[in-house]
């Protein structure tokens, strides 16, 4: 971009707005920019289409990134905004015709001037009057896989990866983490921010946190472009040939451990890394109640999450040659998934105030006889969570046909699942230092 910008935007810093009420005054602010343009006409109107861009503007002392909106954006004369695609942006006037060539920038400074036009500062100069332009990306999805130079928690003899993106002149936004062991090309377990998403980033120069605790130090290329991995459709056409009559008594399906409908959707690229083998009763039932429950809880907190697998699940005992249960699996072109036995989701609040930290873990077999919590922890705590026992999760989480589902402390599980993302030393130290305290 050239150096003669109208603005010149600093986001190194930034954290997601929380608050509804800061939501409702930059709605009020627009709303009101957009009555005035429409009385007295001093202003520019700019289309949007899909996939949205994100845009850039400065309210008052705070820069604010929010994603545009099939309403388009109104300008007021004298005004820029800054527009970002990631994968691209483009610009077209009413005729069809590109201002971009080949998709080659990423950002462009659109402005409107004391006659009402609109122009671009650092692409073209030229104007186009009462000329509407339309502005989009080229694709839905513009975030890249990196490797962290921070590790996440317990994942030392693994790789820590960020799926994100880097913004000029705003800083970095990080979707999700993942602990993976490259040598087996296995996951061990994702991270995410779990809470309602606006979809608007405010900066805040002097006070940044990064909640998921990683960075985008180095880009990664795609590892399915070098190695094979199972494909959902392989894997359906081979489940469908299943000849053992216990495994086709019930259903399983391959899809995201991820299965928060509003982060899902932008993993498609990295399917192959975040799938495993669910028992389908357990996907559609207790485990969705579940994040349902923790949809509606973000209301209010904010919660980091964990998401993995444990353990194999086998199949009912039968004659066999070397006396061993048979794992749930599914094969195909010399490539195979297992059926994990549990799947659990370790829950951190990151709200002031809110000290919740539990591991919620569902068995994910339909073959698991009288299903407890015993193998994890010495009590069931999920009638201790309230807002949990009050849900439909709590009222149906004992149900075997649905996923028997408990909840257990953190640092109980971390004495079961060696990779649990909260190493077991630093959680005995602060157990003890927590009783020491209290000792006082």
């Amino acid at each position: 971009m050239s150096s003669n910008r109208l603005i010149i935007f600093s986001f190194a810093n930034f954290r997601a707005a929380r608050s509804v009420s800061n939501m409702f005054k930059i709605n009020f602010q627009i709303f009101v920019l957009s009555c005035l343009c429409l009385s007295f006409s001093y202003c520019c109107r700019l289309r949007v289409r899909r996939p949205y861009p994100l845009l850039i503007k400065n309210f008052g002392s705070k820069n604010i990134t929010f994603r545009a909106s099939g309403k388009g954006v109104t300008l007021n004369k004298g005004e820029s905004v800054e527009v970002y695609c990631g994968s691209g942006l483009n610009i077209e006037n009413s005729n069809g015709y590109k201002q971009l060539p080949n998709n080659q920038y990423q950002t462009a400074l659109l402005f409107c001037d004391e006659n009402n036009y609109i122009g671009a500062r650092g692409i073209y100069e030229n104007r186009h009057g009462s000329e509407v332009l339309s502005i989009y990306c080229s694709s839905s999805s513009s975030e890249s896989l990196y490797e962290s130079k921070r590790k996440l928690g317990n994942c030392e003899g693994s790789m820590s990866y960020v799926i994100g993106e880097k913004i000029p002149f705003l800083g970095t936004i990080k979707k999700l983490a993942m602990c993976y062991d490259i040598d087996n090309f296995a996951l061990k377990y994702a991270n995410y921010i779990a809470y309602q998403k606006n979809d608007i980033l405010i900066s805040y120069e002097d006070n940044f946190d990064n909640d998921l605790e990683v960075d985008l130090e180095q880009k990664v290329d795609n590892l399915e472009n070098y190695f094979d991995f199972m494909s959902q459709d392989s894997f359906n056409n081979s489940r469908d040939r299943q000849q053992n009559v216990f495994f086709n008594a019930f259903k399983f399906d391959y899809d995201l451990i991820i299965q928060d409908e509003q982060l899902n959707k932008k993993f498609d690229s990295w399917n192959y890394m975040l799938n495993t083998m669910w028992w389908r009763k357990l996907r559609q039932n207790n485990w969705r109640f579940f994040l349902d429950a923790l949809k509606e809880r973000t209301n209010s907190v904010k919660y980091r999450v964990y998401v993995g697998t444990y353990g194999n699940a086998t199949l009912p005992a039968t004659e066999s040659s070397n006396g061993q249960p048979e794992a749930v699996a599914v094969q195909t072109d010399g490539l195979a998934v297992t059926a994990p036995l549990y799947i659990w989701a370790y829950l951190k609040s990151l709200s002031p105030g809110n000290d919740e930290d539990f591991v919620v873990l569902a068995h994910n077999s339909p073959y698991s006889q009288s299903p407890d919590h015993t193998e994890f922890c010495a009590s069931d705590l999920c009638d201790d969570i309230q807002w949990l026992k009050d849900s439909r999760f709590g009222r149906l989480r004992r149900i075997p046909t649905f996923g028997y589902t408990f909840c257990c402390r953190a640092e109980e599980v971390a004495k079961v699942i060696d990779y649990f993302p909260v190493a077991t030393l630093a959680i005995e130290t602060s157990t003890a230092a927590a009783a020491a305290a209290t000792s006082q």
